[in-house]
């Protein structure tokens, strides 16, 4: 079984430098501070073709939404 990051390179090193970025895989990613806490732990994300919104309270949470997201079989 390849892990997420198996993927992701995968994915990367079979596209050409001047592959057109395409709008259906754009995401806004907007992080706060959280008192005390990690810098840029918490915060949301919004896919901007959809409007598909989440908030995140860690950097896992926020790798998770994208694993769904981008791996989804009816999305990207």
């Amino acid at each position: 079984m390849s892990t997420l990051k198996q993927k992701s390179r995968a994915i990367l090193s079979s596209m050409p430098l001047d592959t057109p970025l395409s709008p259906q895989r754009a995401y806004v990613v907007q992080f706060r501070a959280v008192p005390g806490g990690l810098t840029y732990a918490a915060g949301r994300v919004e896919h901007l073709v959809s409007g598909r919104m989440t908030h995140s309270q860690s950097l896992k949470e926020l790798s998770a939404y994208f694993s769904r997201e981008l791996y989804a079989p009816d999305r990207g």
